[in-house]
């Protein structure tokens, strides 16, 4: 695993199209935009397990935002 840290406003590159950036830290918590192509799925790992460990699901879930579609993204400019 690499560990690396970030200041608000820093990004991560991964690969040629895929960026991580740090939005904002409040307490312990941090909030992280990711940019990516529609074809790669991006899920939190909670969501992830859910459905993966639900063998009656037959539907591919592709992002959050079809798990949660009351949850805000905001489009990068």
């Amino acid at each position: 695993m690499l560990i690396l840290t970030r200041r608000e406003d820093e990004k991560i590159l991964i690969g040629e199209n895929i960026t991580l950036q740090v939005l904002g830290i409040e307490g312990n918590r941090v909030r992280l935009g990711l940019e990516a192509p529609k074809d790669i799925a991006i899920l939190r790992e909670e969501i992830h397990e859910r459905y993966s460990n639900d063998a009656s699901n037959d539907n591919v879930v592709e992002s959050d935002e079809q798990i949660a579609p009351d949850t805000q993204y905001k489009k990068s400019a």
